[in-house]
């Protein structure tokens, strides 16, 4: 009992001690900030004052924060004039500051008192620090991701350091990096010339392609042996300078960055995987140099070379720096390194477009010095014009605004004792536009002024200090301005450039000065002049040509064929200028797509409907306006059969419009001998054998999709899904893994890429139509070009990959492209001529047209047969009773799909009912007679698929119903016309794909009916739609279920 009693006010006692102790922690804490926050300010803010200095008054904690991010904001709302007096948009707080108070002031950074030195004198002892009394303020927790090292160290560690570092940024070490320099300048300027292209001009924004050119020059010039992992590197810094500079615009939360935020998650993990990847160079260049192999050609072998120097010299292991220190140098390698340049090349390109005649000059003097020959270093060094405006563009347009020291004790300069903690400012761009220092025209540009060297430039030395100065100046001063010049003179000899009209002029500091907007400008090849020059009689008579082509085109030759064609017995509509009956068939449409349709398959009044009125007044057979060509319709199956054999070739494919190149070109839009070469060349790859190679990957994309919806479907057993977006993702799949299946992830990236391409052009199609608005600069016009450009790119990357793999005997043809680049080669070596196989080109046109038509065409395929499937539940049932006793639950194989007879008649009768395409057209290229009809050139002839697939004189009255079992004895005795049915087209122009959309419908169905069964969901609004294809206009929402679960 009494242990119990003594125990308890032990306790007691303890408890009374902890909260004595706590609340002395908590006093200890308050009179700690309320020091940091108040007094201590206060004290320091009365000893600056009493000592003759001005500055700005002291508010609680925040000092003048809040007015500086007012009057930056303000500043940063709107673009400056073309002028180079950019303090007031960068600086506008200092700015106004200087102006109140003078050039001698001190302003508050949060608790912290900030002394503007302009005194060049001051500068100069502050830099050189004779004494140490100047330390570098402390990197924030946000600078400290993307960097420490050699900045942010003071004292004796910096001087290690910076010992260890002089070496591998000595002049002649950096002549050893020429060669990298070199490299990473021709790939810049390759990539130039391709975007120039024919046209001889482009537009560009400089500023990342400099922040990709810098960072791939510090990839080889840093890790030379390792540049892949250099890269890569530098792309995770680059995404963290990203979300860095996003966290330092957003509010400020003190300990936000704690947090386990996605960005915040993102900024720890890209940093630990640069460590890693950085850990994993340095070791294995640590083992390389242990037996003799690695080279100091690259910044990373020259600094552990002097690293491992110091150690043998010392023989201490505190002598030289661990492998997280050499880490973080090979991090400020990056940021320093690829930055500075970066907004150097930036800005020296936006002020030569601004000054051309300088521009000029600096060109000449390339072109004299260094020919067309590779810059050497020597030659680099006798550049005096393009030195003097790398001078000029740094005091302008620093890449620092300001350098900062800090006072660790009292501290006594230019007659003024500054207390501890107190931060000096040495403004660059205040110092460098200083009109004292470098007369009136201060902020004007004049490289002139560097003529004789900055010594003489202006009447300080000490006024030109971008690089900083002292012992601490940038290390790599020397290799930023030797890549500068090597750039820029690769540029200045291929290329004269000026501003765009889309470039607003707008400097903006996030660490460093960069443009807030982008860098637009017009690229042009050296030598290519304007239009303009060629004379205005020459545009006059252009111009008369044009019209002239254009009312023939517009009304004579139409008015021609109208008269010709009603000669003949054909009855047609009256022919409207230009537009034909394209308006009338726009309201038409766009009234039926207002509203879904009834559960009914008669879909042909909603997807059709001007068509369907046209034949209801004026018969079978007649003729319409596409605008000013007359479009007749053939509704007679022999006549379809002998448009689409074409024996004698009187008939070619109609031309895709603008908008339809930009999705694919390829063998659909090829006519004559180049249809017929490629034919030869890809009838190979679609061979019923060879696709049953690619049968794994097929079974790779179904087995992806079903086990999407079992997770979709969870413990419920249901759930409700639209198939339409579902079945696009799935097929694009099965396109990159059964085209390119060693190349699956480049692959999908372009399916991503198609798929965006073609939502951007169906977009257009929905747009009014102007004459040449393609050819403007709109956003949706660039992001078309971009994607383009893009997958254009990456399926030349793929080709050439497989072109290097074949000749070494790598390659297989298991894949469409193995095929068919393997059929191609097979054309050359047979006929021996260059003519003979396909162009990279055209290599490249074929694989986007497998991902358009491959993957659109079984996408709308299955989502009418799942739909109709809801539709007519007791032919789902079937089916699956089939697929089970035919295939079980395993996965499907080629011998078992064929034996699916019900699947089969089910998809004919789908592809009856919902055709992928409305319907085909031919076109007349000269005067041709068919069916005892004459038709002149450019007479289109519409093959209508639909009309004739839904025909009650060809399937019976009950044509526009869902009745497979039409197709039980095969297509040829499905109808009373072998020729009603030709979903995928017929003659040799017959969809060469057929085969491979089948096979793959087949699958993808067979692997969904072994595990669900669905149903139309209450939210399904019936709304067929053709947009290139027949699409669902809302979605195919189903409800989906698990085989055995009952709804």
């Amino acid at each position: 009992m009494q242990s119990s009693m003594a125990l308890s006010v032990l306790v007691e006692r303890l408890w009374s001690l902890g909260w004595g102790v706590a609340w002395l922690l908590l006093l200890v804490c308050a009179v700690w900030a309320l020091n940091h926050a108040w007094w201590r300010p206060r004290r320091q803010d009365r000893l600056l004052r009493a000592q003759g200095l001005q500055g700005t008054p002291y508010r609680f904690l925040r000092g003048d924060l809040k007015e500086y991010k007012r009057l930056l904001d303000e500043a940063l709302s709107k673009p400056m004039s073309l002028s180079h007096h950019i303090i007031p948009r960068v600086e506008p707080f200092l700015h106004a500051a200087m102006n109140d108070l003078g050039n001698r002031f001190f302003s508050w950074f949060g608790p912290v008192p900030r002394v503007m030195i302009m005194d060049p004198e001051l500068v100069r002892e502050i830099l050189s620090n004779k004494f140490g009394h100047f330390e570098r303020a402390t990197l924030s927790p946000l600078g400290q991701a993307l960097g420490t090292g050699l900045l942010s160290y003071n004292g004796g560690k910096w001087a290690k350091h910076r010992r260890i570092l002089n070496p591998a940024f000595h002049v002649e070490k950096l002549k050893r990096m020429l060669p990298a320099f070199s490299a990473s300048c021709g790939d810049l300027v390759g990539r130039w010339e391709n975007l120039v292209g024919q046209e001889g001009s482009c537009e560009l924004d400089v500023w990342p392609e400099f922040q990709y050119f810098t960072g791939d020059v510090i990839s080889r010039g840093a890790f030379g042996s390792n540049y892949a992992e250099g890269r890569r590197i530098f792309q995770l810094q680059l995404e963290l300078a990203q979300l860095v500079v996003q966290a330092i615009h957003s509010a400020y939360i003190p300990g936000y960055r704690f947090l386990p935020t996605p960005k915040n998650n993102r900024i720890k993990a890209i940093n630990k995987e640069i460590r890693s990847l950085l850990r994993g160079i340095i070791r294995k260049r640590e083992e390389a140099m242990k037996t003799g192999e690695a080279s100091g050609q690259d910044l990373l072998g020259l600094l552990m070379e002097s690293n491992i120097k110091q150690f043998q010299e010392h023989g201490n292991k505190n002598a030289g720096l661990t492998i997280d220190e050499v880490v973080e140098e090979c991090k400020l390698f990056y940021l320093a390194g690829q930055e500075t340049t970066a907004v150097l090349l930036t800005w020296t390109m936006v002020v030569l477009s601004m000054h051309p005649e300088w521009q000029e000059r600096a060109r000449e003097e390339v072109l004299q010095v260094l020919g067309k020959d590779k810059p050497e270093f020597d030659g680099l060094n006798r550049l005096k014009i393009v030195t003097m405006i790398l001078y000029e563009v740094l005091r302008l347009y620093p890449p620092l605004l300001h350098i900062q020291r800090r006072t660790y004790k009292t501290v006594e300069i230019g007659n003024v004792s500054y207390p501890p903690g107190t931060l000096l400012a040495l403004p660059i761009v205040f110092l460098h536009h200083d009109q004292i220092l470098w007369g009136e025209d201060a902020s004007e540009f004049k490289p002139e002024r560097f003529a004789q060297g900055i010594a003489k430039a202006s009447r300080d030395q000490v006024a030109f200090f971008p690089f900083g100065g002292g012992p601490r100046v940038c290390i790599g001063q020397n290799f930023a301005l030797l890549e500068a010049k090597m750039g820029l003179s690769w540029i200045l000899r291929r290329f004269w450039f000026e501003l765009s009209p889309s470039y607003a002029h707008a400097p903006h500091s996030v660490v460093t000065l960069r443009p807030q907007h982008g860098a637009q400008l017009r690229l042009h090849k050296l030598g290519v002049v304007s239009l303009w020059s060629l004379g205005w009689g020459v545009a006059w008579l252009l111009l008369l040509v044009c019209a002239v082509w254009a009312l023939n085109h517009a009304w004579w030759r139409p008015r021609r064929q109208d008269r010709l064609l009603r000669a003949q017995g054909l009855q047609g509509t009256p022919y409207r200028f230009l537009r034909g009956d394209l308006k009338e068939d726009k309201r038409l449409l766009q009234e039926a797509l207002s509203k879904p349709m009834p559960l009914s398959h008669h879909i042909i009044p909603r997807v059709e409907p001007f068509l369907h009125a046209a034949m209801n007044d004026l018969g079978r057979r007649f003729f319409s306006w596409f605008g000013p060509l007359p479009r007749v319709m053939i509704m007679d199956p022999e006549l379809v059969r002998e448009i689409l054999s074409n024996k004698f070739g009187h008939f070619e494919r109609t031309t895709l419009s603008p908008l339809g190149r930009a999705v694919a070109t390829g063998l659909l839009s090829y006519n004559g001998g180049k249809w017929a070469k490629h034919r030869r060349i890809l009838n190979p790859a679609f061979h019923v054998e060879k696709l049953k190679r690619m049968l794994p990957a097929f079974s790779a994309s179904c087995g992806d999709l079903v086990g999407r919806w079992e997770n979709l479907v969870g413990q419920e057993g249901s759930c409700e899904l639209d198939v339409w977006p579902e079945f696009q993702y799935f097929t694009g799949d099965v396109i990159s893994r059964a085209a390119f299946s060693s190349n699956y992830e480049e692959g999908r990236r372009i399916f991503q890429l198609q798929l965006e391409l073609a939502q951007l052009v169906v977009q257009a199609i929905h747009s009014s139509y102007i004459p040449g608005y393609r050819f403007l600069p709109t956003p949706m016009n660039n992001r078309i070009k971009a994607i383009n450009k893009e997958i254009r790119s990456l399926l030349r990357g793929i080709i050439r990959k497989r072109e290097e793999a074949m000749k070494t005997g790598e390659a297989s043809g298991q894949d469409l492209l193995g095929l068919l680049m393997e059929s191609n080669i097979k054309q050359f070596q047979e006929h021996g001529n260059k003519n003979a196989g396909m162009t990279i080109d055209e290599v490249v046109e074929e694989c986007k047209l497998f991902y358009f038509a491959g993957q659109e065409t079984t996408a709308v395929l299955l989502t009418w047969t799942m739909v109709v499937l809801s539709m007519h539940p007791e032919w789902q049932e079937r089916a699956r009773e089939e697929v089970l006793q035919v295939l079980g639950k395993d996965k499907p194989e080629f011998d078992g799909l064929n034996r699916l007879k019900i699947v089969t008649m089910i998809l004919y009768e789908v592809l009856r009912l919902y055709p992928p395409l409305l319907l085909m057209q031919r076109r007349t290229y000269k005067t041709v007679e068919i069916g005892n009809v004459s038709y002149p050139p450019g007479t289109l002839l519409a093959l209508p698929i639909v009309f004739l697939h839904h025909d009650q004189i060809l399937w019976g009255e009950d044509a526009s119903e869902f009745k497979p079992e039409r197709f039980a004895e095969g297509i040829a005795k499905a109808s009373r016309d072998q020729v009603a049915f030709f979903p995928f087209g017929g003659g040799p122009r017959i969809c060469i794909g057929q085969n491979f959309a089948l096979l793959e419908a087949k699958m993808g169905l067979s692997t969904i009916l072994q595990r669900f069964w669905f149903e139309l969901s209450p939210s399904y609004a019936h709304a067929p739609h053709s947009v290139v294809t027949l699409r669902p206009q809302h979605g195919a929402q189903l409800r989906l279920h698990k085989v055995g679960v009952v709804s």
